[in-house]
């Protein structure tokens, strides 16, 4: 999957449909400010299996 890389004033003037791109069509979203990225975007559903992830394997190892 490409991830669409957009500038901090990107997202400043196009949030709402940057965030629907990212919501519906599921693409990642590159955050960029002076040529470096600093966040990116991507579907809740993918933050939420990678953090279940690493709780569980915090969990198993018994993280602090």
């Amino acid at each position: 999957m490409e991830t669409k890389t957009y500038t901090t004033i990107d997202l400043r003037e196009g949030m709402g449909e940057i965030l629907d791109r990212t919501r519906i069509a599921g693409e990642a979203a590159a955050i960029t400010r002076r040529g470096k990225t600093v966040a990116c975007l991507v579907p809740a559903e993918w933050f939420e299996q990678v953090a279940g992830r690493n709780q569980s394997h915090e969990d198993r190892h018994g993280a602090a």
